[in-house]
């Protein structure tokens, strides 16, 4: 009857993985803890006549739930802790949540190939070190984990700084006198907005006029120019006309955001 065994240094994963084998079927292994100095072992013997093939797939089973579910994510949290200690712990909250929501899709692909990885040692070895097998045998898995926290730093930082961007628009907004009280924007079918005043007149004047030219001879979106154009004349109130028909979503969300509570929307 042989015996494999599964080394962890840490305690708590120890733990993890030991449930993961239990899972498997206590009918069919024998399972015991094997208490060492600066590591602990899981014992697994086969018992009722099961195979050494069959046992390698139970315990690939056990180790591979146990990494996807639980260990990345223990990594995940040290990555984070140490590479960016310089964001607060919300932060640092929000970037594993985030990590998390991202590398669903990719855990799922990883956990075949882990799988085919962790039975291809066991098929070969009779001891499998979960954390050196990690380092060593997983570092592909290990970079996406790092590239998929990476671009979850990133969404922060640009969210961060969308933020301070629509708090700086807010300032702007706030310290000018109304030009216009009520704002109404239509979008023409040239993708163009025309704004017109409260009595349904076109405002054209020379502010609107000489950003129109300088837009013409930049590469500056309309989308772009309907925000500066806001901005300038200030309004107490924009009712946005047909608003389902404008694609940009982020565009409504920024106007919304810079003119809190002034910005009706029709459809």
């Amino acid at each position: 009857m042989q015996c494999f065994s599964i080394g962890i240094e840490e305690q708590n994963i120890n733990d993890i993985v030991f449930e993961m084998i239990q899972k498997q079927n206590l009918d069919d292994i024998k399972i015991e803890k094997n208490e060492q100095p600066a590591m602990a072992f899981i014992d697994c013997y086969p018992v009722c006549h099961l195979s050494n093939h069959d046992l390698c797939v139970r315990l690939s089973n056990a180790v591979v739930d146990a990494i996807i579910d639980d260990i990345q994510w223990q990594i995940a949290e040290r990555i984070v802790e140490k590479e960016y200690f310089y964001f607060d712990r919300n932060d640092r909250n929000r970037i594993l949540e985030d990590t998390k929501s991202k590398w669903t899709p990719s855990g799922a692909h990883w956990k075949g190939i882990i799988w085919g990885r962790v039975y291809d040692h066991l098929s070969h070895n009779t001891n499998l070190i979960i954390d050196g097998f990690i380092r060593f045998r997983l570092k592909d898995f290990l970079k996406e984990l790092e590239n998929t926290i990476d671009r979850a730093v990133d969404d922060l930082l640009i969210e961060k700084e969308y933020n301070e961007f629509i708090k700086l628009l807010r300032y702007f907004v706030e310290i000018q006198e109304p030009k216009v009280e009520e704002v109404h924007v239509l979008l023409g079918g040239d993708k163009k907005y025309t704004l017109l005043d409260s009595g349904y007149r076109e405002i054209n004047n020379d502010i609107l006029e000489d950003m129109a030219k300088e837009i013409s001879d930049k590469d500056i979106s309309y989308d772009d120019l309907l925000i500066s154009s806001l901005i300038t004349i200030a309004p107490n109130k924009i009712v946005i006309h047909d608003s389902n028909k404008i694609k940009n979503t982020e565009l409504l969300n920024t106007i919304n955001n810079v003119f809190s509570g002034k910005v009706e929307m029709k459809n």
